[in-house]
């Protein structure tokens, strides 16, 4: 049984520059062999195996021919595979070698083209590419070349009009500078280097050919990044332009098809994902008392026992003699989408004369921990930790649009980052999301609008309320994103 691969390119690095077609193989993949650069908001949906094959400069996590074996390997027993590369697979990213490898190998394969960071890392800084009055052509040059390989014609590529963008090549930089001088080009040509382009970290210096190393730095910029030289660097100041949360990151708890994500991302913040608990659906017993009070704690406990109802032959008419009650709005909106609609939200003190006629739903080890409702309590699922591979040291912010998104994130963290957490601005969608941080030890908690559209602008206002406060280590990522001399 032959599988297939397919040789995908993941842009630049804004998990938004992804093609989609790209996003389609994703979704059909068994496995992802991904490389270091890739973003990780890419990841978080997949239900594939993630195999991380990525390189880092003067060290190979594994190497080009251990990644081509695992690639037949894992074709060879059927699998859909994805390659999933940084910005494009055949642009200085060994697709064309790894096609080959598996045309010899007998594989069928496909290559899924992806935005460049070549041209996409310019335009992230303001940079075209090519420009009527400066520039009518482009070159892309790696600045890495193979131990003892064909190298550079200088002579030629200094006299190449238009403009020049070289990859991988931020360790050469003072050798590719002076060679471009010694053969004839100007030491006042326009030079920028944009490191981490279209990501959150993304900064940029301008200088010109003479004084760009010197530039770089003195404003410590390094690897991954671009290098451009041409006259169309000199419209950087003009059209490199800076929306609100431009250089903030934030994190938030994964949802597919968020929207609250694109609003983000669409004010400038770069957005990543934790992970959500898993919902482990339990078997559990029908209410032992006639129509009564129904209290719904959270859409997932009525998605729970919806799928137990339906399985034993009825469905919603089965609760038309009950009073359905709503523990929180977003609990509501969710029961309206399934056609049902809350007689209201839940309120212990109204419940006192009809307690014995009530039941609640929700999850395990939220049920045992209410103590101010005496009625049946069901649980009808069971929710399970999950680890958070993440480095939080790395945000400006997270963001809890529910109290359950706390418990993931907390539940799922070690010690070292609890305690990275408690110092980070928390981003609270609601006065019991508010306490519930609160309760949890998280110091810096920012209780913010419900209502999507107004959460960024919140955000904005409490970065422009608190510059000074915000931790050192993201003010010195940010306070030169976008530097010109």
């Amino acid at each position: 049984m032959s599988g297939f691969v397919s040789l995908v390119g993941a842009g630049p690095g804004n998990p938004e520059l992804l093609t989609v077609l790209a996003k389609r193989r994703l979704a059909e993949a068994d496995v992802v062999v991904y490389d270091r650069l890739i973003n990780s908001a890419l990841l978080m949906p997949l239900t594939a195996e993630l195999i991380n094959v990525g390189k880092q400069p003067e060290h190979h996590r594994v190497s080009q021919y251990q990644i081509n074996q695992l690639l037949v390997k894992l074709a060879r027993q059927g699998k859909r595979v994805i390659r999933l590369k940084s910005g494009d697979p055949d642009v200085f990213g060994r697709g064309g070698e790894e096609s080959q490898f598996l045309h010899a190998a007998g594989v069928d394969f496909e290559v899924v083209p992806g935005i460049t960071s070549a041209i996409a890392g310019l335009a992230a800084a303001g940079i075209p590419i090519t420009h009527r009055e400066f520039a009518s052509s482009f070159h892309v040059i790696t600045g890495h070349h193979k131990a003892g390989g064909h190298q550079l014609n200088w002579e030629n590529i200094a006299h190449q009009e238009g403009t020049l963008v070289f990859l991988m090549g931020m360790k050469e930089l003072g050798e590719i500078t002076h060679q471009l001088i010694n053969h004839g080009r100007p030491k006042t040509t326009p030079v920028a280097v944009i490191q981490w382009a279209t990501h959150w970290k993304q900064r940029a210096v301008r200088a010109d050919l003479d004084t760009i190393e010197t530039v770089v730095n003195q404003h410590g910029l390094g690897a991954p990044a671009l290098i451009v030289v041409g006259k169309v660097v000199s419209l950087m100041p003009e059209l490199a332009l800076t929306k609100p949360l431009a250089g903030r990151h934030l994190l938030m708890p994964f949802k597919e098809s968020s929207k609250l994500f694109a609003n983000l991302q669409d004010q400038g913040a770069a957005v990543a994902f934790f992970k959500r608990r898993q919902n482990l659906a339990l078997d559990f017993d029908w209410p032992q008392i006639q129509p009564g009070t129904l209290i719904v704690t959270s859409p997932t406990a009525f998605t729970f026992f919806e799928r137990r109802l339906l399985a034993a032959g009825y469905d919603h008419r089965w609760l038309s003699d009950w009073r359905l009650l709503a523990a929180n709005q977003l609990t509501v909106k969710a029961l309206k989408a399934r056609g049902i609609s809350a007689d209201g939200l839940y309120e212990p003190n109204q419940l006192a004369r009809s307690v014995a006629s009530s039941v609640m739903i929700g999850e395990a080890a939220d049920l045992k921990r209410t103590t101010d409702f005496k009625g049946q309590k069901i649980a009808t699922y069971r929710a399970v930790a999950v680890p958070q591979p993440i480095e939080l040291s790395q945000f400006h912010g997270v963001i809890f649009p529910s109290s359950p998104a706390v418990d993931d994130l907390l539940n799922g963290c070690q010690p070292e980052q609890i305690t990275q957490l408690a110092d980070l601005p928390c981003f609270v969608m609601g006065r019991r999301i508010f306490e519930k941080c609160l309760t949890a030890g998280l110091q810096r908690v920012i209780l913010v609008p419900s209502q999507i559209d107004k959460v960024p602008a919140a955000i904005e206002a409490y970065f422009k309320a608190n510059a000074g406060s915000v931790r050192v280590s993201c003010e010195e990522i940010n306070r030169e994103r976008s530097i010109s001399n």
